[in-house]
């Protein structure tokens, strides 16, 4: 059996409190960096909402 990912929203940051939505929760959940920065490279959730990372590349 496959696990599927939780599909879940960024809401935004304040100071160092990463708002997290996720779907059966009808508050916010804040996380701190670490946790928020876990979140991100886990399979086991989805963001929604965040806009795709673009690499910036300086070569002369």
């Amino acid at each position: 059996m496959e696990a599927t990912s939780v599909k879940v929203n960024f809401n935004g940051k304040e100071g160092n409190k990463y708002f997290i939505k996720f779907p059966d929760l009808k508050i916010p959940v804040s996380v701190n960096k670490n946790l928020y920065q876990k979140m991100l490279n886990s399979d086991m959730y989805e963001f929604m909402n965040l806009p795709s990372r673009r690499s910036r590349v300086n070569s002369a």
